[in-house]
């Protein structure tokens, strides 16, 4: 077994690998559930604008671990190119042949309704996976931003940017 260079990881060497082999590891999580028993699925509203047709959902999964979504943490503090070597399809161009040229979003979170949180940035066919993610993630860092310093009708759900 040859030695893989990670930067990130320290090498895994022959005596330290296992002679077990099973398939089970291979299986993916069902879609409903996150290998983090502390993340949980919130119900989404289906929302499109009238007249426009209702897209495919873009994924952002890290390599290997699909349906488990990406932290905006990691949208905010890697590179593109940092995030096309772990994000699925990174480069993959998510909006060819769509004719989005504009997003929307609307933020709706417990608490903070009266913020009204809204925003459209510009889309083209050329959008790759992590611009899409990055633009997003950009528009959800302000929001949070903003709620930290608003008043909420739910304190229990008070949102605090971590250090």
């Amino acid at each position: 077994m040859s030695l893989y260079h990670n930067a990130i990881h320290s090498p895994v060497f022959p005596s330290q690998v296992s002679g077990y082999s099973s398939l089970s590891g291979a299986l993916s999580p069902p879609p409903s559930q996150f290998a983090n028993p502390r993340r949980r699925r919130v119900p989404q509203c289906a929302a499109k604008a009238a007249g426009s047709p209702v897209a495919n959902p873009v994924m952002f999964d890290f390599i290997g671990y699909s349906q488990q979504g990406v932290s905006i943490a990691e949208f905010h503090v890697r590179s593109a190119n940092a995030l096309s070597q772990v994000i699925a399809g990174g480069n993959d161009l998510v909006l060819a042949n769509t004719g989005v040229q504009e997003i929307n979003l609307r933020i709706l979170w417990p608490g903070y309704e009266g913020l009204n949180w809204s925003f459209s940035t510009p889309a083209s066919q050329s959008m790759t996976r992590i611009q899409l993610g990055a633009s997003i993630a950009m528009h959800i860092w302000r929001f949070v931003e903003k709620a930290t310093s608003s008043s909420t009708t739910c304190p229990n759900g008070k949102l605090a940017m971590e250090e």
